[in-house]
This record gives C-alpha cells, structure tokens and sequence, in this order.
C-alpha cells in the first residue's frame, strides 16, 4: 500500500463500478460515468482509492479503467452534459426520472443498466444542473424541509427504517405519485403514511420531505 501523489484521472468508459474495497468482489458502492474526474488518493496494487471531484464520493476503482486526466485541474464539473435521456425535459428533474421507469435497481448504480434510488435522484437533478450530494442520507440535509401537504412537483421523499435512518429517496410528481427505484423504477402512489404499491400495501414508511 502506497499514498499517491495528489493528481486528477479521468474516468473513460461508460460506467465504472467504484468499490468499498479493493476487490472485484467487494460492495460497489458507486459508479463513475464516462467524463467524471476522481483525485488519486491511495495506490495498492492493481487498485487505485479515489475521491469523485464530482460529489466527493470515495472507493476502489481498477487501474485499468481510469486516465490522466489532460488537464488536471481537479474541477467539479457534473458529468451529466453527457446526457443517458434521450427524450427528457432537461429542465424537469421528473421527467428525467420518468425517463428511467423500468431500469432494474442496482445499488451504486448511475446508470441504464441499473441504478439506485439516490442515484436516481443525483441523476435527475444533475441532467438538469442541479447537483446532490450521493447518498439519500445526504440528501435529506439539502434544501428546505417541507410539510407533506405542501408537497409539489419535484420534491425529495425521504423513507426510514424501524429505528428511524433514512433508508430511501424517490420525487414526487405533485398527483399524489412518486416515482423511485425500488426492484426497479416505478411510479406508485404517495400518502401520509409513506409509498404504497399497487396491492395497496405500504413499502416504504414516510419520514420527511425537501425542496432542493
């Protein structure tokens, strides 16, 4: 194991799993997408430990699938000029979302092949120059905190678990609906009590809402 000296890469593949540890085996907890710049943080191996100038996410990613980045000004640029939405509003983060109903939920994911529920959520926002921080716990502390019955379009929906963690993100579409990855993008409906799907059960408990 060895620091590195400080310097920026270049993600140049599509989508690149960055991990908890380095192993191909280990979580993935994050992906980079094409055009992402990452600072050098640790080298061991085969294995590079970066920090995303884009969100400040940190984790293992192959040697072999990151590049000196020409510049190497380290900037936080958002990745997202290289659009996965064919047909979206760009100014809409709902209708990026929508966008992506169907798309499998993979956890880390960013991506068409599969993504997560806060993955999601910096997706939607970032297409549309808004950027969130990764994770939904993260999420929780932007912007404005607002009532359920004040909810509109666009805002974030935030879920907790039994002992009250925020586990879970999705938008609301301001009709009473949510769309989140969950299985896989979906809309289902939104009450007091929290997402409750088409057998009328409640999946996830609600815990509070933004407006980033």
């Amino acid at each position: 194991m060895q620091k590195a000296e400080n310097k920026t890469l270049r993600c140049f593949l599509a989508a690149v799993p960055m991990r908890s540890q380095p192993s191909h085996r280990a979580e993935m907890v994050n992906q980079l997408l094409e055009g992402d710049t990452v600072e050098l943080l640790e080298e061991r191996e085969e294995w590079l430990r970066v920090r995303s100038h884009y969100d400040g996410y940190e984790g293992w990613v192959s040697v072999l699938q990151l590049r000196p980045d020409g510049s190497d000004s380290g900037t936080a640029e958002s990745p997202f000029h290289l659009s996965q939405s064919a047909t979206c509003n760009a100014a809409d983060p709902v209708a990026v979302a929508e966008g992506y109903l169907g798309v499998p939920y993979l956890w880390g994911g960013r991506t068409r092949m599969g993504i997560d529920c806060s993955g999601l959520m910096q997706v939607a926002f970032g297409e549309c120059g808004k950027w969130l921080p990764r994770d939904a716990s993260q999420q929780a502390r932007c912007g404005v905190e607002v009532a359920f019955e004040e909810l509109r379009r666009g805002d974030l929906v935030f879920f907790c678990n039994a002992e009250g963690r925020i586990v879970h993100v999705g938008i609301a579409t301001g009709e009473g609906r949510i769309v989140h990855a969950s299985g896989f993008v979906r809309c289902d409906s939104l009450e007091r009590r929290g997402i409750v799907d088409e057998h009328g059960r409640c999946t996830h408990t609600f815990a509070l809402a933004r407006r980033p």
